[in-house]
């Protein structure tokens, strides 16, 4: 079976992808695509990781998870869309590494997922902005041990992505990031799901109203139903026409001032988060999806 594992990052989809795909379950579901409720396979999925990291012995997991999420004779590729199968939330940073304690769980993932044929999804985010949405999100503690030990110009996305590569060889590495997510969208809805139903992904359009004015997704798709792009390049100008007029700046403010970071500093962040997106970008069996 295929297994696409869409594991984050936290703090960046909101589990936008997940319900869009599962608002389409009944038409992907004539293609063979199951993608069930995070409830009924987050927690088997991190207890049995704890167990063989642990060294301790696990039977009939793919018999339970495929019990769990309703797989059945039907079901080519099986869609798993949580941040939380990778970590908690308090695990995504300790100020000096993002997701620092991921590699003992992508070794145990793999140990109980391959005998599939698996595709991991993650999405990055410009640590300017990653960071201060954690500390507005996380708990005092977390908070509190974050801003201790922060070294904001040692964060880096690309020793977790080489991690997926060196710990999880046979699997494929899908990665973009969530400041070009709203030129992706739809790539990614298809890249995740395998395919697109008969008639494309409804209330697909839903995602433009967390960056849009109200109203605005539903001009854009109003526009693009009446003159459908005819090509993803074509799909992307348009969108960007779309946003420069009805973009809600409200919306994708984050408040810094939690950091005590000034504008040069965030601009080094940028610049570093850049270089390594490129890096991500130049390593082998990484696809990097941008607009």
């Amino acid at each position: 079976m295929e297994i696409a594992l869409h594991m984050g990052a936290h703090l960046t989809d909101e589990s936008q992808l997940r319900g869009c795909l599962r608002a389409n379950q009944e038409s992907l579901a004539a293609r063979g695509v199951l993608v069930p409720r995070a409830r009924s396979f987050l927690n088997a999925i991190t207890e049995t990781a704890n167990h063989v990291a642990a060294d301790q012995p696990v039977s009939d997991f793919d018999a339970r998870l495929m019990g769990s999420v309703e797989a059945d004779d039907a079901t080519e590729r099986l869609v798993m869309s949580a941040p939380g199968i990778l970590a908690r939330v308090s695990e995504i940073m300790d100020g000096r590494a993002l997701y620092p304690a991921a590699t003992a769980r992508i070794a145990a993932l793999r140990k109980m997922l391959g005998q599939h044929e698996v595709a991991l999804f993650f999405c990055i985010r410009n640590p300017a902005t990653y960071v201060p949405a954690f500390l507005h999100r996380a708990k005092k503690g977390a908070r509190d041990t974050v801003m201790e030990q922060l070294r904001s110009e040692e964060l880096r996305w690309s020793p977790l992505i080489a991690d997926m590569r060196l710990h999880w060889p046979e699997a494929s590495v899908t990665v973009w990031c969530d400041e070009d997510t709203p030129f992706l969208w739809h790539q990614l809805l298809r890249q995740v799901a395998g395919c697109e139903p008969e008639g494309g992904f409804q209330n697909s359009y839903d995602w433009f109203d967390t960056v849009m004015v109200e109203g605005g997704a539903a001009r854009l798709e109003a526009y693009l139903t009446a003159q459908p792009p005819v090509d993803e390049a074509h799909r992307q100008k348009v969108i960007a026409a779309f946003l420069d007029k009805f973009c809600d700046d409200e919306k994708l403010d984050v408040d810094i001032a939690i950091t005590g970071w000034d504008d040069a500093r965030v601009d080094v962040l940028t610049q570093l988060y850049d270089d390594d997106v490129d890096l991500i970008g130049s390593m082998e069996g990484v696809r990097l999806l941008q607009p």
